[in-house]
C-alpha cells in the first residue's frame, strides 16, 4: 500500500464493513487491462496503480466474465505476510468494475 491513497470513504471495506461488498462494484472507481498494463482510477479518475502485472489466461478469463475486481491492501508486504495481516483483520478490500481493452 506504500504510496496508494486508501480513503474509507471511497468504499473501501474493513473487517467490520466486509458484508457491503455483496452489493457490487464500488460506485467512481474504474480499471482496465491493457496486455500486462493494469491501471485502477480512484472516484474523480486519480490514479490508484498503474503498473504491470502477472496475469494468467484463467485469471483473464474470470476478469471478462465477471467484470470486477477484488482489490486487497492492508498490512503486509508480501505474500507470506497476508496470513497474519488476514488473521489479525488488518485487510481492505474494495470491488471495482474492469474492462480487459487493446488501448488505455
Amino acid at each position: 500500500m506504500v504510496g496508494r491513497l486508501l480513503v474509507l470513504e471511497d468504499g473501501w471495506a474493513d473487517r467490520g464493513t466486509a458484508h457491503a461488498l455483496g452489493v457490487g462494484p464500488q460506485p467512481g472507481w474504474s480499471a482496465a487491462l491493457v496486455d500486462s498494463r493494469l491501471v485502477i482510477r480512484r472516484p474523480g479518475g486519480l490514479t490508484w496503480f498503474d503498473g504491470e502485472i502477472t496475469a494468467t489466461r484463467e485469471w483473464r478469463r474470470r476478469v471478462r466474465d465477471d467484470r470486477a475486481l477484488l482489490l486487497i491492501t492492508g498490512s503486509f508486504l508480501g505474500v507470506f505476510d497476508f496470513p497474519v495481516a488476514a488473521a489479525a483483520g488488518q485487510l481492505f478490500l474494495l470491488s471495482t468494475p474492469i474492462q480487459l481493452t487493446t488501448e488505455m
